[in-house]
């Protein structure tokens, strides 16, 4: 059975390069390969929904601007449904370089700019209306003027919030008071919160979600449901390429959830497919290509 998955956040246009190392002051390098596609934490959530076979949407915040055609083409041939909010800003584009070889990347982007839309808004009946038919919404802490109401109006309609948790912005807690399963990286440091996973998770569950987990590559998952705590070791995979493989966790998350609900029981076992998801992104370069291979 299909289900329907509505993510909420940022789409980019990420130029994305693959040097064999990062260029020093006033050098050029030349690329081994380079790819543009959309980008955004959402979005990609959206494109691993979508290749997973769940009817994915995407609600995002756009200016009329060539640079947002480009990003609706990218994600319509990947099947994610674009609704596009009209801004005044123009398009956030991301400039990526992966290093050949290790799999790192470094990120040049505005993205601080996008964290807090403009005057993105939906009305009431837009929010019903988007919400409609729809099993799980996903956020990602970008544009709060639409993840607020929209979370806020899932909650109410019994549907299951989630949150990728990046980093901790300012408006950070006040979409969590809307959201039942917060995920985060081990980056997501809150101010005045000791840095380890079991810190983390208290502080989330304080601020509303009752599912929580913080990813650690690698090192794998610690999560903490209503009555349980534990880990969930991730496999091991040969590396390429780590751009995009959070977004695709938390894409392939929100398609699990929408399908079998919040479960103590099935929460790690989410947790760990998601993590599989992740895992075939990272063997090849960019944020498209596994799709073709996996």
């Amino acid at each position: 059975m299909t289900v329907k998955s509505l993510f909420v956040g940022l789409a980019t246009l990420d130029v994305i390069q693959l040097v064999n190392r990062l260029p020093d002051s006033n050098e050029k390098v030349v690329a081994l390969d380079s790819l543009t596609a959309a980008g955004g934490p959402a979005a990609n959530a959206a494109v691993a929904a979508a290749h997973l076979g769940s009817e994915a949407v995407l609600i995002t915040a756009l200016a009329d601007h060539p640079v947002s055609d480009i990003i609706r083409s990218d994600l319509a041939a990947c099947g994610v449904t674009v609704w596009a909010v009209p801004v005044d800003t123009p398009p956030v584009v991301a400039s990526i370089l992966v290093t050949a070889g290790s799999g790192d990347r470094a990120i040049v982007s505005p993205t601080s700019s996008a964290s807090s839309a403009t005057a993105a808004s939906l009305s009431a009946a837009e929010i019903a209306r988007a919400l409609d038919g729809v099993a799980a919404v996903h956020c990602d802490g970008y544009h709060p003027s639409l993840a607020l109401p929209i979370a806020s109006a899932a909650r109410e309609r019994g549907i299951p919030v989630l949150f990728d948790g990046g980093s901790f912005t300012p408006h950070t807690d006040a979409v969590l008071e809307h959201v039942d399963i917060a995920v985060v990286s081990g980056d997501f440091a809150p101010p005045g919160v000791q840095p380890d996973p079991v810190s983390v998770l208290a502080y989330l569950v304080d601020r509303g979600p009752v599912f929580t987990a913080v990813t650690r590559g690698a090192r794998g998952i610690v999560f903490r449901a209503p009555h349980t705590r534990g880990a969930v070791p991730v496999e091991r995979v040969s590396v390429a390429d780590t751009l995009g493989a959070g977004d695709f966790f938390h894409g392939a998350l929100a398609v699990a959830i929408a399908q079998a609900g919040r479960s103590e029981q099935e929460f790690p076992h989410q947790l760990a497919w998601a993590s599989r998801v992740a895992g075939a992104s990272l063997g090849s370069f960019g944020t498209r290509r596994w799709l073709d291979i996996s």
